[in-house]
């Protein structure tokens, strides 16, 4: 439930063109920056709803900085486009 709070947070960050990517939402990691636990970057990750609909899947795997005084910043989005259905059931049920 806490991943998925945290991916809600940091996806409404994300340019309007990523809106469906909502399925299996995941934050595959957190750093902190130079030791400071107020100051992070996040790497996140999560597949497109209209894939569920027959298919082909694509997915976003996004990292942003998280710090107080700049806020949330979006440095990178990469989506790769017709995930199998093989990768897409792993990446589902994988944590």
């Amino acid at each position: 439930m806490l991943e998925e709070t945290l991916y809600k947070r940091y996806f409404s960050y994300l340019d309007k063109t990523y809106s469906d990517f909502i399925l299996c939402p995941r934050i595959d990691k957190i750093e902190s920056i130079e030791g400071d636990t107020q100051r992070h970057i996040v790497h996140a990750s999560a597949l497109n709803y209209a894939g569920h609909h027959d298919g082909p899947y694509d997915k976003i795997n996004f990292t942003l900085t998280d710090t107080p005084e700049y806020g949330v910043k979006i440095n990178k989005v990469i989506r790769h486009k017709n995930i199998s259905k093989i990768n897409n059931d792993s990446f589902c049920t994988a944590k």
